[in-house]
């Protein structure tokens, strides 16, 4: 299915995604202009009272009225002013919230071969930089703008109604703006903002991987500056800044002199019409505050500029994932009670170029244990992966229980499989939360998972614990401990498919232990793939299945193959030699069948 293609940018497009806060965002600018309009009233009531008091004789009654209702106006103004930033924060903080939930939900329904294209680093900044953006865009520049442009035109009316003449002064700097504000904004400054954004992804992902490979450079002594990749994004972040600034700096030198010198036309035709045709105090004081003042809320608008430069950029990369393709679901079918998986002349590439599997053809029979082994980069991992549709097949065919997992709803695959990853992810929420996972399970139901997974024991040795935060105060597990939390998500889970992705690696010889225990649990009465490093865990599968170069090299049982498979021998006299040498000879644990 593909989703609707846009068809607005800009700040069209920003409406567009306020969706039903529309009405809110309407609202604050409705309010806002009352605000301009209750603002100016304090200054023509000022030159009211300077016209009466230059007046003899000066009618006090007047004057404390017209200082009474200065004093009104300028409170129902910041009140109004109040009312337009509590509509714009509310309708700013919901968008947020909707945006982030689409986002969610949109990268749910995509396959993981597009999420992969992005880093970590540009996936950051897209669903946390780019949104906050986009919220304090809403919520205070959208506000800025309306005053922005409002202020002016409202100030320009009234003064032309006081003095013609003046009032040309004072459009005088809106002039010359007129003519340097599109060299602010040129396409070449456009090429720049990209290239900006590109290096601050990049950024971005060079810290993350810095800081996951803290522990490592800590202990060959090395610094920041060694780690390339971090140096080199942030040197090359520091170019574009550069680079940026230098390209911007004139034409924004020349708007802010123009900014900050626009009482220049007004002094100098005012004072030549004061001294020359009598131009009246009153008027002559008038248009120095307010006909230099309304300019000021252009500072806002030059900001206004350069933030929404920013906030289309990042609003472009939203649409690359909000518009992207989704995974194609073009039959509502429902899986069956037969848990086999065939694999039928598949073959697959992570790009154009090169097939990671081809031709890869084996049957999982139900309630069967297969396991998948071979060199490194054989294709193990992505076969399995190919199972629960994290990528889409390009060519052949991939079945559970003869149904094309294409015409399988991805929410209905995903509740018929569990996956054990081989690098566990925890995230920093409570023990319970981890093992939960969302799913509506009761406190019985978990610890019961937790026990089969043999860490219910270390889990009410920490502080809380089921409740114990983990990743907060320094609260951490070991590898194998994540792993058998990860197992009793499977376990809770109950699906009756299972893939694992060699679930003791990592893991001391005691926890190694410990995991095969749960495994063998969990395996029972299910269809299993096993995608397995140490050959001794697998001797007694029902089935394996040896890849090599993304192709099949031998089908069958453990004794069958050492005679018929010369790779699988290879590999089995290798990692015989291999466990002698560290276990001396002590038994080895193996999945039981």
């Amino acid at each position: 299915m593909k989703a609707t293609q846009k068809t607005k940018s800009g700040v069209a497009r920003l409406l567009e995604i306020a969706g039903s806060r529309k009405r809110l965002l309407w609202l604050s600018a409705a309010l806002t202009v009352a605000h301009v309009l209750l603002s100016v009233v304090p200054y023509v009531l000022i030159y009211a009272i300077l016209k009466a008091l230059l007046t003899p004789p000066a009618d006090m009654i007047q004057i404390h009225t017209y200082i009474r209702q200065a004093v009104y106006a300028v409170l129902a103004a910041y009140a109004l002013l109040y009312a337009a930033g509590m509509a714009s924060h509310v309708a700013a903080f919901n968008i947020l919230y909707e945006l982030r939930t689409q986002m969610a939900e949109k990268l749910g329904r995509l396959p993981l071969g597009f999420i992969n294209q992005y880093n970590s680093g540009a996936l950051k900044k897209i669903l946390a930089d780019d949104i906050e953006r986009i919220e304090n865009f809403i919520a205070h520049s959208i506000p800025d703008f309306v005053k922005g442009m409002t202020l002016p035109l409202i100030t320009l009316i009234y003064l032309f109604t006081v003095d013609w003449r003046l009032a040309l002064a004072s459009c005088l700097p809106i002039a010359g703006l007129a003519v340097f504000i599109p060299l602010m904004f040129n396409k070449k400054r456009g090429a720049v903002l990209t290239n900006f954004h590109r290096s601050l992804e990049s950024m971005n992902a060079g810290i993350v991987e810095f800081v996951r490979a803290m522990p490592v450079i800590k202990i060959f002594g090395h610094t920041a500056d060694s780690f390339d990749k971090y140096s080199g994004a942030v040197n090359r972040f520091q170019d574009m800044v550069l680079v940026f600034i230098r390209g911007s700096a004139p034409a924004f030198g020349i708007f802010i002199s123009f900014i900050s010198n626009a009482s220049l036309p007004v002094l100098a035709v005012g004072f030549y019409l004061y001294f020359q045709q009598g131009l009246s105090t009153p008027v002559l004081l008038l248009f120095l505050i307010l006909g230099v003042g309304y300019i000021r809320p252009l500072f806002a608008l030059s900001n206004l500029g350069s933030q929404l430069s920013v906030i289309n950029h990042g609003v472009k990369r939203l649409d690359e994932i909000l518009f992207s393709q989704e995974q194609e679901t073009p039959g509502n079918q429902t899986l069956n009670n037969d848990y086999s998986i065939e694999f039928d002349h598949v073959s697959f590439g992570y790009n154009p170029q090169t097939d990671v599997l081809r031709h890869v053809s084996f049957t999982v029979p139900p309630g069967s244990v297969t396991a998948l082994v071979g060199p490194s980069g054989s294709g193990k991992s992505t076969a399995a992966q190919l199972v629960a549709r994290f990528w889409e097949v390009e060519r052949g065919y991939i079945g559970i229980g003869g149904q094309n997992i294409r015409e399988v709803k991805p929410a209905e695959l995903m509740a018929h499989i569990s996956f054990v990853f081989q690098d566990s992810f925890m995230f920093q929420q409570s023990i319970l939360e981890n093992i939960r996972m969302g799913m509506d399970k009761t406190m019985v139901q978990i610890v019961a998972a937790a026990e089969a997974a043999q860490c219910h024991d270390f889990i009410m040795q920490l502080p809380q614990g089921y409740d114990t935060v983990w990743g907060k105060d320094g609260i951490h597990l070991s590898g194998g401990e994540q792993q058998r939390i990860q197992l009793a998500r499977a376990i809770l889970k109950d699906a009756p498919i299972l893939i694992l992705d060699e679930a003791t690696a990592f893991s001391d010889p005691e926890n190694e232990y410990l995991i095969q225990q749960a495994v063998n649990k969990l395996i029972s009465r299910k269809t299993v793939i096993i995608i397995a490093h140490r050959l001794s865990t697998i001797t007694q599968c029902n089935q394996i299945v040896v890849m090599d170069k993304g192709m099949v090299a031998g089908i069958g049982r453990h004794e069958t193959l050492l005679t018929e498979c010369p790779l699988y021998y290879k590999m089995w006299q290798a990692h015989t030699r291999a466990q002698s040498a560290v276990l001396n000879n002590k038994p080895l644990n193996t999945y039981a069948i």
